[in-house]
């Protein structure tokens, strides 16, 4: 950094009678009057109008300078005729900075959202420094985007010669959800299993959801299931279960369903069904069962018989039993299950698991 001035001093030899020459001095490029800050060699030019001598290696009529400096003096010595007559100095100071300031560093307006990540607009203001002008000012940047852990956002600052530095800081920036979960709830005895889809760097929240009342988070952690106990049979639950990223983004879904003692788990005893939508029946398995017979009635019509050999049965749109085609239409259907043990022939069937009822409506 540089800075400027101008001094004028007048000093006499032999004759203090005599009007001394006045010396001048202009500075190019701009400004001539050699003021303010230069960013980069300046020619200094002195001119003594008049003057019939110049003491030799005192002056000379035209200098560049080019370091940077906060003050470099140039001197010019010129006699008005003869060495004893008078002798005009001046002196100009010159102030070059050819040198951009340095950015330090950039400070968030906030603090990251979640551990060392960003979510969402964030607005840096950065810092720096200059060993010769100064620094004038430096800018703020906001970053929006695009999303990545070593993202970039840049800036710069101005010292007061006009130089620019540039300079950038970097963050962790994501703005995307992860998928959002994909929940089964499962009900048991006083009790309801919940299992869900995970996703990589993030921690799942589950709520239960109560009502009117304020929600209660009942699990909190790393895993994709949680069985919540102490419940009521007969009684609904809802629950939202929530995936957190490492960014502190959110995506959530919700399931619901309803504890039972029966051995009949889905579709919960009295529920109501959309039609669009088709029925997976789901009960508890039994130990050393080969396979179930299902048998569902719709009324007092028995439109379905089957033997899966999973503890669960998916109800399609158009089946045929009995000779007869049947089709999943608004109306109530009632199931029951069967433990069969060995080959189907033997017809060797245990104690029936129970007897559950759903409706179908538009």
């Amino acid at each position: 950094m540089l800075v400027l001035g101008v001094a004028m001093t007048s000093l006499f030899v032999a004759n203090a009678q005599a009007s001394p020459t006045p010396v001048s001095v202009e500075c190019s490029p701009l400004p001539v009057s050699c003021e303010g800050w230069y960013r980069g060699p300046v020619t200094v030019r002195w001119s003594a109008p008049g003057a019939t001598d110049v003491a030799p290696g005192t002056c000379v009529p035209v200098k560049t300078l080019q370091t940077d400096t906060t003050g470099t003096n140039s001197s010019c010595i010129a006699w008005t005729g003869s060495p004893d007559t008078g002798v005009t100095e001046a002196n100009v100071v010159v102030k070059i900075d050819s040198t951009a300031p340095a950015v330090l560093s950039a400070s968030p307006d906030r603090s990251p959202d979640s551990g060392s990540w960003f979510n969402h607009p964030v607005t840096f203001s950065f810092r720096g420094a200059d060993a010769t002008s100064g620094v004038a000012a430096c800018s703020s940047s906001t970053y929006e985007g695009p999303d990545g852990p070593s993202a970039t956002v840049g800036g710069t600052c101005r010292d007061v010669a006009g130089n620019v530095g540039f300079g950038s800081a970097s963050l962790s920036y994501d703005t995307a959800p992860p998928p959002a979960p994909v929940v089964q709830a499962m009900p048991g005895n006083k009790s309801v299993a919940l299992a869900w889809s995970t996703s990589p760097d993030s921690q799942a929240e589950v709520a239960r959801l109560d009502g009117d009342g304020a929600p209660v988070v009942v699990y909190s952690g790393p895993g994709g299931a949680f069985t919540d106990l102490s419940l009521k049979n007969g009684q609904r639950y809802r629950y939202a279960v929530t995936l957190i990223d490492q960014a502190g983004n959110r995506a959530a879904s919700t399931a619901s369903t309803v504890p039972t003692s029966s051995k009949l788990l889905l579709p919960p005893k009295g529920s109501h069904i959309n039609v669009v939508s088709l029925p997976l029946l789901i009960w508890k398995p039994v130990r050393k069962a080969d396979y179930y017979n299902v048998q569902i009635f719709r009324g007092r019509t028995k439109v379905l018989s089957s033997w899966p050999r999973q503890p669960r049965f998916q109800l399609k749109r158009r089946w045929r039993f009995g000779g007869k085609q049947y089709r999943l239409i608004p109306a109530k259907y009632c199931w029951y299950v069967w433990p069969g043990h060995g080959k189907r022939a033997k017809r060797d069937y245990g104690k029936r698991l129970g007897r559950s009822c759903f409706r179908i409506v538009r």
